[in-house]
């Protein structure tokens, strides 16, 4: 009898990669190679749940407009997009020399457009005006901003402005891609982020992305202050792999933020595949059984694990551990959790499950044996009485 193993990866685990270095080459090594200007980088395999590259991920710094990601994220939990904002004078002040799109004063304008306004030009009128429209103030908006980041655990962020003005604003690398992954699984916010020129129908204008259309990037938000330098936020499709990117603190007067990505997204392309690393069937662990006519209980996995990996990562590298207990034992119950079993390469984490006894196995009835064992001595002491009775009675006559 088999047991099977209960597969799932467990996702939202942070892991930060940390693999032999004899092997490997350290992740700021690989971004120096390559040529990467940011200063931070985090880059999430979105399919796997893997950190991916990574420097200076959680140092925390100003992040300009990549903040309208959240605002956009914000609306979109609290706002239905046909509704409408009647634009107001506190929605298009204070703004200096950060982006608009020319909102006026008494325009009616659909929440959708504002939110294409907001993530395509980088409109700060746009973005206050959702802000203002959804919670009354900047403020009240700048909190709830940060309400949301609490619930993503987010510990080095803080919002004081749908816009990105640099006062009191500040994230991490590590963060924004939360920020960024939270935002992704809402489809209406994935496809104005992957949208390159929209026609806001409400007021009559076109809506275009700061920066054109490159190969490996499907879509993306830029943000620009002189403090904060080039920010860049991205996601891709590589090798049928999904992964989000975030760049920060490249020179202000430059493009590398787009050519960074370009960089990081070649880089992984050549050089990173998804690989199985446990096929469906193959046999994990044998638990030893006890009271049972059954001996042991093989476990074997139900189904295939495919991770990213390194091209250069052979199979034979990879640590397999099954942690939990050796025995089943008639007091384990059904669905009780056995362990865990890991796939490792070096202190790097690829795949993790909890394994469940699924199988029921038949233990000896010990109660029921001796019962029966006491029984049968019953009614052979009872026989022989009666064959005794019967000889006396026949030798009477």
């Amino acid at each position: 009898m088999s047991g099977r193993v209960l597969i799932s990866i467990v996702l939202a685990l942070f892991l930060l990669r940390s693999v032999p270095v004899a092997a490997l080459k350290a992740d700021t090594e690989v971004i120096k190679d390559i040529g990467v200007k940011s200063r931070a980088v985090f880059l999430w395999d979105l399919d796997h749940a893997k950190t991916i590259l990574s420097q200076n991920a959680e140092q925390e710094m100003p992040v300009a407009s990549l903040t309208k990601i959240m605002t956009a994220l914000v609306t979109l939990e609290k706002r239905q997009l046909n509704e409408t904002v009647v634009i107001t004078q506190e929605m298009v002040s204070n703004l200096g020399d950060y982006a608009a799109i020319g909102l006026r004063v008494g325009q009616s304008v659909t929440v959708e457009d504002l939110l294409y306004a907001t993530m395509l030009p980088s409109a700060g009128d746009a973005a206050q005006a959702l802000a203002i429209s959804t919670s009354g103030s900047i403020a009240d908006f700048a909190e709830a901003m940060n309400q949301k980041a609490k619930s993503l655990g987010l510990k080095k962020t803080h919002f004081s402005n749908p816009v990105g003005m640099n006062e009191n604003n500040y994230s991490t690398a590590h963060d924004m891609s939360i920020v960024l992954q939270a935002a992704l699984q809402n489809e209406t916010f994935t496809k104005i982020f992957q949208t390159y020129q929209y026609k806001l129908k409400s007021v009559n204008l076109t809506a275009e992305k700061t920066f054109t259309k490159h190969a490996n990037i499907l879509g993306g938000k830029t943000g620009y202050t002189q403090l904060a330098g080039r920010c860049f936020a991205s996601n891709a499709k590589l090798n049928g792999v999904n992964y989000a990117l975030i760049t920060l603190n490249a020179d202000p007067n430059s493009t590398e933020h787009i050519k960074d990505a370009e960089r990081i997204y070649g880089y992984v392309k050549e050089t990173y595949i998804e690989k199985d690393i446990l096929q469906a069937g193959s046999l994990i662990k044998t638990l030893a059984v006890t009271d049972s006519k059954q001996k042991t209980l093989d476990l074997h996995a139900g189904q295939t694990v495919r991770v990213i990996l390194h091209k250069d990562i052979k199979p034979e590298q990879l640590t397999y551990q099954f942690n939990g207990t050796e025995t089943i034992t008639p007091d384990i119950p059904l669905g009780a959790k056995l362990g865990t079993y890991s796939i490792y390469y070096g202190e790097d984490k690829l795949y993790e499950t909890d394994i469940y006894l699924e199988d029921e196995i038949e233990f000896y009835n010990y109660p029921l044996i001796i019962a029966t064992f006491v029984g049968i001595g019953a009614l052979a002491a009872a026989i022989l009485v009666a064959a005794v009775f019967i000889i006396r009675a026949a030798v009477h006559h």
